[in-house]
């Protein structure tokens, strides 16, 4: 029995063995390193630095808000009447979607000059979607008749804006 017991663990720390290189195989195929970079220990690769995938990470959702941002805009200014107090303001948003998509395209560069700087007008664009949101929701009038009302739309944005902001100050302090 004691044998038997002592085989099974041999085999199972065989299979977690092959199986931790499979999945670490497969997880760089599939999620290359920014720039091609190597993620192994050995490469040289300042210890300071945001990670590549997490840097990856952020430009992605920075991408992801200046999309919602920009299509909500635009559904929302299509659907609500030009009358109706709370409905998004193209041009007041072209500034936040253009911020979150120029921190895109300049934290993807993978400099390491440009990336913190990237970092830091995708935190500058999040904290004026904030602002935009915040003063939409508070100029929506609550309809108590309509759920979930009007004030998901600023709601959501600007919980996304203030959790996106988050996301880049954290990568901008840890880049500096």
């Amino acid at each position: 029995m004691m044998m038997t017991t002592s085989k099974t663990m041999k085999t199972r720390e065989s299979n977690t063995s092959s199986s931790s290189s499979l999945t670490s195989s497969l997880t760089s195929s599939f999620f290359p390193t920014r720039g091609g970079r190597a993620s192994s220990s050995s490469s040289s690769m300042r210890t300071k630095a945001i990670d590549p995938q997490v840097a990856l990470a952020v430009a992605q959702q920075n991408l992801s808000l200046a999309l919602v941002l920009g299509a909500e805009g635009v559904l929302n200014s299509q659907r609500m009447p030009s009358d109706f107090i709370g409905r998004p303001d193209l041009p007041k948003l072209a500034p936040g979607i253009a911020g979150c998509a120029t921190a895109f395209a300049l934290i993807n560069s993978d400099n390491d000059v440009v990336t913190p700087i990237g970092l830091a007008v995708g935190a500058l664009a999040c904290l004026y979607v904030i602002k935009i949101e915040f003063d939409r929701l508070n100029e929506t009038k609550d309809d108590p008749l309509d759920w979930p009302g009007p004030k998901v739309f600023p709601g959501g944005l600007l919980v996304f804006g203030l959790l996106q902001f988050l996301t880049n100050a954290q990568g901008f302090v840890r880049e500096m």
